[in-house]
């Protein structure tokens, strides 16, 4: 048993520095969020009390009085539920990434961030390349591109969406323009709006990130739209996959709170 719990503790530590990395590393890129900052203290955590000699420096410390014994527990199966939460969520996510569309669905791109020199993101140019693989794929589709204008962007992501999408060779009749929404729910109530007025299919193909997709349909289904969802996901760089996956641990409980 004693070497059962020792291999524990090598894992432990050896996830908790592998998961340091991958949370830090955005960082070095300016790609701060709650999802980084949160896996960053949960590795450390796991650190702590993985490797011995610091658990029982710490075990030491909490347990001098009655309230620090009672708060050093509350803080470990806090770091525990958050933990099994996480993992929950993550299936949940993955189980929604798997949910195949209809054929010829409405396609609903969502936006995201364009350069100051009007190029798309790596985040963007992800999207379309998955939408444009899924309008190859279905002759019939049509797709709404949804996305406004952010502060810090010199014209509005679904502008942006059409000229290279137009540049890739997709016909623009395919092609309508969602271009007023500032945030993921004003993306599919003002996307509703242009299906509604232009006769487009309420079957939707959702075109976002991965770890964007289950709240992404969870926004779908509280705006009220009838139709089948399915998902249409854009590759994500591997690096940036786990904050923003966490980040989306947080966004979907205030989802839920807010819908």
């Amino acid at each position: 048993m004693q070497i059962f719990f020792t291999i524990l503790r090598i894992l432990g530590v050896l996830c908790a520095v592998l998961l340091l990395v991958v949370f830090i590393l955005p960082m070095t890129v300016r790609v701060v969020n709650v999802g980084n900052i949160a896996g960053t203290i949960f590795a450390v955590w796991l650190f702590c009390v993985s490797c011995q000699p610091v658990q029982r420096f710490f075990s030491g410390l909490m347990h001098r009085t009655g309230f620090t014994t009672v708060l050093y527990h509350a803080v470990n199966i806090g770091f525990v539920a958050f933990a099994v939460y996480g993992l929950v969520v993550t299936a949940m996510m993955v189980f929604a990434c798997n949910t195949k569309p209809v054929d010829n669905a409405t396609v609903v791109v969502l936006g995201a961030q364009v350069r100051p020199d009007k190029t798309p993101s790596v985040i963007l140019r992800g999207r379309i390349r998955a939408a444009e693989a899924y309008l190859a794929d279905h002759p019939d589709a049509s797709a709404v591109l949804s996305g406004g204008q952010g502060y810090d962007e010199p014209e509005a992501e679904a502008v942006c969406m059409r000229r290279v999408m137009a540049e890739d060779g997709v016909d623009t009749d395919r092609l309508y323009i969602e271009d007023r929404s500032k945030n993921t729910a004003e993306n599919f109530r003002f996307t509703r709006e242009v299906m509604e007025a232009n006769g487009l299919r309420e079957d939707i193909a959702v075109t976002t990130d991965g770890f964007h997709m289950l709240r992404a349909m969870l926004i779908v289904r509280q705006q009220g739209i009838q139709g089948e969802v399915g998902a249409v996901c854009a590759d994500t760089r591997l690096e940036f996959l786990p904050t923003y996956a966490v980040r989306e641990w947080f966004a979907l409980p205030y989802q839920l709170i807010r819908g």
